[in-house]
């Protein structure tokens, strides 16, 4: 009876983490995409001092929060976020504008594809 209620404890402590650390990464993927639509427009609009600085910020904010990510996502999908922070900030002081909506569009793309991955779904159980 023991061994019962050690692991029942056990499994619903891991989904009480499970979920949490879904709407933790939820919400600093919120957080970012929102710093990431504000970068996009302002390279579009060439504002290229706001554009760095928004880049700077979403680079801290990035560091600050990617430790705790680790935890609970794919290493590779870390990996290509971090390669394309080191770029654009680059491709904003040398005023790229091709180059950096172009690394702003991916940053976007792998924000999105790090929350569906971390979605509940049948397909990611399987």
């Amino acid at each position: 009876m023991r061994n019962i209620i050690i692991s029942v404890t056990v499994f619903l402590a891991m989904i009480t983490a499970i979920f949490f650390s879904i709407g933790y990464l939820n919400r600093i993927s919120s957080n970012l995409q929102i710093l990431n639509d504000d970068l996009e427009k302002y390279i579009s609009e060439e504002k290229w001092d706001k554009a760095y600085k928004t880049s700077m910020d979403f680079t801290n904010q990035w560091e600050k929060h990617s430790k705790v990510i680790k935890l609970f996502v794919n290493h590779q999908e870390i990996d290509n976020i971090e390669m394309e922070l080191w770029k654009l900030p680059q491709y904003i002081k040398e005023k790229s504008k091709d180059e950096a909506l172009a690394s702003v569009h991916v940053l976007k793309f792998l924000l999105k594809h790090i929350s569906s991955l971390e979605k509940v779904n049948i397909q990611n159980i399987f």
